[in-house]
């Protein structure tokens, strides 16, 4: 853990189940991402019915990690760092929730698009779509490893590294335009790849978040609106 060991093994302990418990959520989400990239590339409308399906679980670890903020809460009273870290964690797991969230919004277009009344999208727009996905899974894979390790250094390199999710969502968006004017058949098969598109983007500003709530976490700095100099 981020923060010193404390003079109660059982209250370190409380702490580092409340880390796992983030990492655990947080694992479920990227097989989630993984699955739905992989569930839009072969085509798969069972495998997006088995990513609705599990978002119950999602919604179970939220449950069980804003138990134990609550508990660590009511119990330690904690100051200082350990402050720090549960009311961050208590926000950082409002975000993986809103992951999972934009996921289950991606299986249920999944399954619309290809339904045996529905034609296949263009080739070129679902590259588009994969190929944004997998930025954005990276994105999701690092920031969580850098919180596991609690690697301020990798934080601030993920905070400072840019990050095309958002270029290739503009640019999917203006060949889905191309290719309606040209077949404007395809408006409502475009829009739910456009609503796609934005679900993952949305995934990538998560994430941003999660990394922003992390540098709080070990240095102290709020750099959500651009201050960071302020230090708590």
């Amino acid at each position: 853990m981020a923060t010193k060991e404390h003079t109660s093994r059982i209250y370190d302990g409380e702490l580092n189940n409340l880390h796992c418990l983030v990492l655990e959520m947080a694992g479920l989400l990227i097989v989630q991402l993984d699955q739905s990239l992989q569930a839009l590339h072969d085509r798969d409308t069972h495998l997006a019915e088995k990513i609705i399906l599990r978002d119950q679980e999602v919604d179970n670890h939220e449950i069980k990690i804003d138990n134990a903020v609550l508990t660590i809460l009511a119990k330690r009273a904690p100051v200082a760092n350990d402050l720090r870290l549960i009311i961050s964690v208590s926000k950082i797991v409002v975000d993986l929730e809103l992951i999972g969230d934009e996921l289950v919004k991606i299986a249920k277009l999944i399954i619309s698009m290809f339904s045996s009344d529905s034609s296949d999208p263009n080739q070129q727009l679902l590259r588009d779509i994969v190929k944004m996905g997998s930025m954005v899974s990276n994105m999701l894979k690092q920031v969580i490893q850098a919180f596991d390790n609690f690697d301020l250094a990798s934080a601030y390199a993920l905070l400072n590294e840019r990050w095309d999710y958002g270029d290739e969502y503009q640019a999917g968006i203006r060949r889905q335009l191309t290719f309606v004017i040209e077949d404007p058949r395809i408006i409502s098969r475009s829009l739910n790849i456009a609503q796609i598109m934005k679900s993952l983007e949305r995934c990538g500003d998560h994430c941003r978040n999660i990394n922003e709530y992390l540098i709080f976490i070990l240095e102290g700095k709020n750099i959500r609106h651009h201050n960071a100099g302020a230090v708590f």
